[in-house]
């Protein structure tokens, strides 16, 4: 007998297999601004950390000392 196909934990596995997290902690106010600023520019939290990762590598930004 097949098993019936179960879209949920193909997308589950799929997930596992594909996508990691990337997590942080931050300040209250230093997240209420990024929030703010992203629905400014319609950007979500992952084009924001790919546009960041960008102007890093291309030496647009660094870390400020």
């Amino acid at each position: 007998m097949e098993k019936e196909f179960n879209q949920l934990e193909y997308i589950k596995e799929y997930n596992k297999e594909h996508y990691k997290a990337f997590k942080v902690d931050l300040k209250k106010e230093e997240l209420d601004n990024i929030n703010k600023l992203l629905k400014e520019n319609n950007m979500t939290k992952a084009d924001f950390l790919r546009l960041s990762i960008k102007a890093l590598k291309d030496g647009k930004i660094s870390k400020e000392k």
